[in-house]
């Protein structure tokens, strides 16, 4: 518990060095992640988010979506977010990530490639959307601490591929049981329009995140790793 508060803490103090004052691009987002284990080689990925910030923006989201483990250290995944709020058109959203696990020593390296197409229940078009997440993480005394990026780059728009947005993500985690981690994230979002050099919106995001792991009863071979021969 004194590693949790430490770790709030310093999140806390170097999200304020960033700012001033509590402004209206300062959001809060819930998150809550579950992976439901149905075999060695595939699972269940869900979550559930809620975003606010103090000028009464509310945004809730919700997925899920299947993966498929191709080997220990690469991912595949597919399935759909639906997303709704006071302020946003509603959204569905199917999406395909690729995801690449290494290892160095301690630093874990992970790149996450995902492909979304946005429907809107307006009369806003199709829009096609790469993301592509690289990010470290290493473990210290007071918790693991990872940092990411995350550029948002529309593919048909009308003049060609264009960038959005773009997310730097500091984080720190802690095992807090056997399968639960929690993470509290700060989140710099910078999002475009027409092109990376006019900038539209500058927001910063405190994340709090939960990620859960189901493993049910492993009472048949479907759990069971291959022998290598």
């Amino acid at each position: 518990m004194k590693k949790i508060i430490s770790s709030l803490s310093f999140l806390l103090v170097f999200f304020l060095s960033q700012t001033n004052v509590i402004a209206q691009d300062h959001v809060l987002w819930l998150h809550y992640f579950n992976t439901y284990k149905l075999s060695y080689r595939f699972s269940l990925d869900s979550d559930i988010g809620y975003r606010s910030d103090i000028m009464g923006f509310e945004r809730w989201q919700y997925r899920t979506g299947l993966r498929f483990e191709l080997t220990n250290n690469v991912h595949l995944r597919g399935g759909v977010k639906y997303l709704h709020g006071n302020t946003v058109p509603n959204e569905l959203r199917p999406f395909q990530d690729i995801i690449i696990n290494n290892r160095i020593g301690s630093l874990s390296i992970t790149n996450r490639v995902r492909f979304e197409q946005q429907f809107f229940d307006n009369e806003r078009p199709l829009n096609v959307r790469l993301r592509y997440s690289p990010s470290v993480s290493l473990p210290t005394y007071i918790g693991v601490l990872s940092v990411g990026l995350e550029p948002f780059i529309n593919l048909n728009s009308p003049s060609g591929p264009e960038l959005a947005s773009n997310r730097t993500v500091f984080g720190i985690s802690h095992n807090v049981s056997k399968n639960t981690f929690l993470t509290i994230q700060l989140i710099k979002e910078r999002s475009f329009i027409g092109n990376e050099n006019l900038m539209n919106n500058n927001s910063k995001l405190i994340r709090v995140r939960i990620d859960h792991t189901i493993k049910p009863l492993k009472f048949n071979r479907l759990f069971e790793k291959k022998k290598i021969r």
